[in-house]
């Protein structure tokens, strides 16, 4: 295991964050525990496909469960590593669902990041990522690329 990998089994932060102008926003996941915190770069769509996939699994296994409150404020972006591979578990005995991030990399033994945390707090990641993810330029509804307010060049209006 690479020295930049992070275990954090009852996490008590876990949540998306972006930085920067729509078009050019940086995106990243932030957790830990215990004051030590990991920031992890990802893409936009990262952010979106495990908030919708946390929303789906809630659904089905609590669909009455609420977010928790709130999250801290992000001043400084010390980003270990930037997020290749996304795995996703429910630990039933524990209730608690398990985030497994690696890095993206080229080495035979990627870094990893592994969180564990509440229904609840997987419930108010998934609702911020989407809603973090909404606030972006608006995709195409042809290609599904960023369209913005100027446009775009649209590869399928040819």
């Amino acid at each position: 295991m690479s020295d930049d990998s992070f275990e954090f089994p009852e996490a008590e932060v876990f949540w998306p964050g972006a930085e920067g102008d729509p078009g050019q926003r940086v995106f990243f996941l932030v957790g830990g525990s215990g004051g030590e915190l990991a920031f992890l770069k990802c893409e936009k769509q990262q952010v979106a496909a495990l908030g919708e996939y946390l929303r789906a699994l809630l659904d089905d296994l609590t669909p009455d469960v609420k977010p928790a409150d709130g999250h801290g404020d992000l001043a400084a972006l010390p980003f270990k590593w930037t997020i290749g591979a996304i795995g996703v578990a429910y630990d039933e005995p524990e209730d608690r669902i398990v985030v497994v991030l690696e890095e993206l990399t080229d080495e035979d033994k990627p870094a990893t990041a592994r969180f564990s945390f509440s229904c609840a707090q997987a419930a108010a990641f998934a609702d911020y990522a989407l809603e973090l993810v909404g606030r972006g330029r608006p995709d195409c509804q042809f290609c599904g690329r960023p369209a913005g307010d100027e446009g775009h060049v649209c590869p399928r209006m040819n």
